[in-house]
């Protein structure tokens, strides 16, 4: 066994194959254990993690990447090598293309993480046309506050009407959403 993988250029595979395995296992298990697992240095390295801002495309080009890569060359390149016969450097070029597509999917995987997230934010114009409760009267020449749902987030508004006086714990429903930010609202 240990002939199939360490002669006629196939440690070159192997080798690869292993280090980038291993530093896939340690990471799986850091991400079990939570952390560092009390590994700390003192030094102060910063590896790319692809966990920063910027660019999407660009975090396939970070740690993860380059263990995804050298994963999919090391073995591709060695089952490439050895099981099919093929020389050694069409099977590195085999190993490019498993690499490249190990890569491809982390790429992958990341843009879809990513398309999950959204801001959270609730605007103010998204309260057109719906029911709120005045939490603080409003009176006719002034402004009160308001109680909204939106999108399953319950927010609080400053709010006037138009010229009349509308009672706390009254319903509403906004009308308006003036310039200053304000909400118009009329009796529901």
């Amino acid at each position: 066994m240990l002939d199939l993988l360490m002669n006629e250029g196939a440690q070159w595979f192997t080798g690869v194959a292993f280090v980038a395995s291993l530093m896939f296992a340690i990471t799986v298990l850091l991400l079990f254990v939570g952390g560092d697992g009390g590994l700390d240095g003192g030094g102060d390295v910063d590896l790319p993690d692809g966990s920063g801002d910027g660019n999407a495309s660009f975090k396939v080009l970070s740690l993860q990447g380059v263990v995804g890569f050298g994963m999919g060359w090391g073995w591709g390149g060695l089952v490439a090598f050895r099981n099919l016969g093929w020389t050694w450097n069409v099977s590195a070029v085999a190993g490019v293309v498993v690499g490249g597509l190990f890569v491809a999917m982390l790429w992958l995987g990341f843009k879809l993480v990513y398309g999950l997230a959204g801001d959270g934010n609730v605007h103010r114009r998204d309260a057109m046309g719906l029911t709120g409760t005045v939490t603080v009267a409003i009176p006719a020449s002034g402004s009160g506050r308001v109680r909204v749902v939106i999108r399953n987030h319950q927010r609080e508004f400053s709010a006037t009407s138009r010229s009349i006086r509308i009672e706390s714990h009254s319903a509403v429903r906004v009308v308006a959403v003036r310039d200053d930010g304000m909400l118009e609202v009329e009796p529901a």
